[in-house]
């Protein structure tokens, strides 16, 4: 039995994948949901400062779309508890760090045919290799 899934999402075809199992687990097995929307900010050379500001408002952007895409699933499924967080940071260091109070963490996959399939992405496999709970990796149908 899990009592917090946590969940990987930014409004992607695979990580609504991702949402839509992280929810069902959560509701079949009486959990919470945490969803993690990571958004890290690149670090430029000294030269690109003028642009600080206008990737700040990019990020910020960002974080408030995160933030309405976890009410609609609020909303959708009112009988789960959505918990969510924008971490600025990269994803997987992200996931990692939500995973540690985790019994479940998922995250999408993109699908990119046979051959890419063998490799999953820098996200799927870092959270793979990096938490000490179960692990979905998941596609869209």
């Amino acid at each position: 039995e899990y009592g917090r899934v946590v969940v990987g999402y930014d409004g992607s075809e695979h990580s609504r994948a991702a949402m839509e199992y992280a929810v069902e687990q959560a509701r079949a097995r009486g959990a919470q949901v945490h969803v993690v929307s990571a958004c890290q900010i690149p670090v430029y050379p000294p030269y690109a400062v003028a642009y600080q500001g206008l990737l700040e408002d990019v990020v910020g952007d960002e974080v408030r779309a995160a933030g309405e895409r976890v009410a609609e699933w609020r909303r959708r499924d009112p009988d789960v508890i959505i918990t969510d967080e924008q971490p600025r940071e990269h994803p997987s260091a992200a996931l990692v760090k939500a995973a540690e109070s985790a019994d479940l963490v998922v995250v999408g996959s993109r699908g990119r045919g046979a051959l890419a399939s063998a490799v999953l992405g820098s996200v799927s496999h870092a959270v793979l290799h990096h938490v000490k709970c179960p692990v979905a990796v998941v596609r869209p149908r």
